[in-house]
Order: structure tokens, then C-alpha cells, then sequence
């Protein structure tokens, strides 16, 4: 007897976006370096804004493992990522109201399907794109993702309350490192 062979939905085709080479967003040369979160276009999006990349790092950001950590304090959730043997952890501070209202959107992935990551790495020095990556989310991350911009889109937003979680956080981790030891999550992207 033969088990059935379990087939999964074929995810929808991403929108394009700036491919290497071209500028990040037209118009636009220069930026701080940092990094950006979003979902956007039924994916999470990672863009990471580094002066004068080396080729190191670009290989790297192409093809080394990629590990992310989410932590939530009040309306203050942070995104940690390592990308192994070039970025140590790092973290970023989101909420769901800070983004542009024309890209709000909440992810729709039912339970048990993994979400995609798109990770991006934008010179900051010229605005140009030097290296892309598409990932798959661990199932646990896809959920832990889809319930914190769930909670945080409901409700009105208080900056400054936001903003002293920020501070209280990064107060009491001011290593990256420690704040993703106690982080709620941790996973490994695929891809």
C-alpha cells in the first residue's frame, strides 16, 4: 500500500523589485546605514544598508547561513539577524503603525506554511543594490511573525510608549547578542 503524497500549494509569484545593479529606490543615492523590516507584497523583507560592501560580504549575504531571533517588549518588537561569518547580531526595533500607511499590509500564511523572506543588501554610500536572497521561513518564525504585526495593527500606536521600550531594552541588553539569548524565538532561515 502506498502513502499519499502530500502536495503543497505553489506560493504566489513575488512582485519584482530592484534588481543588483540598479538603485534601491529611483531617486534616491544615499542612506543610513542600519537595516529596514517590512511585509509587504506577501512577504517579510529584511533590507540591509551597508557603506561600501566588500565582495566578502556580498558572497556572504548570498550564500552564508542566516539566523533570525524575534523579541517583543510592549508595542516595541525587535528582529534580530547574524548572518554567519560576516554580521554578528544585530537588532532592529518595528512596529507595524511606523510603516508607510500604503504598506500596511498583515501576512496571511495559515498555520503550518512557511513564509518568505526577502533579505536585500543596499550600498548605502550610492543606493545601489548589491546582492538579493530569497529565504524560507521556519513555521514556528512564519506564526510568531503573523501574531506580533497582528497585535501591533490593532489599536491606536503611542509613540512615545514605543519609543521607552525601545530605550528599556536596549538599557538592559546593549549587546545585540544578549537581547537574542533571551529572545522568544530563534530560528535558521532555508534557503
Amino acid at each position: 500500500m502506498s502513502r499519499p503524497v502530500h502536495r503543497f500549494a505553489r506560493p504566489a509569484p513575488l512582485p519584482p523589485t530592484a534588481a543588483e545593479g540598479e538603485p534601491w529606490q529611483a531617486g534616491v543615492g544615499r542612506y543610513d546605514e542600519g537595516a529596514q523590516y517590512r511585509y509587504r507584497h506577501g512577504a517579510h523583507e529584511l533590507t540591509l544598508f551597508w557603506s561600501a560592501p566588500t565582495p566578502a560580504e556580498v558572497r556572504a549575504l548570498r550564500e552564508r547561513p542566516l539566523t533570525l531571533a524575534l523579541h517583543t517588549l510592549g508595542p516595541a518588537a525587535f528582529l534580530l539577524y547574524r548572518i554567519e561569518g560576516v554580521c554578528d547580531w544585530s537588532d532592529l526595533a518595528f512596529n507595524w503603525h511606523r510603516w508607510p500607511s500604503a504598506e500596511r499590509e498583515l501576512p496571511a500564511e495559515p498555520t503550518g506554511e512557511r513564509a518568505r523572506l526577502r533579505l536585500t543588501l543596499v550600498d548605502a554610500a550610492d543606493g545601489i543594490v548589491r546582492a538579493k536572497r530569497l529565504l524560507s521561513l521556519d513555521r514556528v518564525m512564519t506564526q510568531a511573525l503573523r501574531h506580533v504585526l497582528a497585535a501591533q495593527s490593532v489599536g491606536a500606536f503611542d509613540m512615545q510608549a514605543y519609543a521607552d521600550a525601545v530605550e528599556a531594552l536596549h538599557a538592559r541588553y546593549p549587546e545585540p547578542a544578549a537581547l537574542a539569548a533571551v529572545a522568544e524565538f530563534h530560528e535558521a532561515a532555508l534557503g
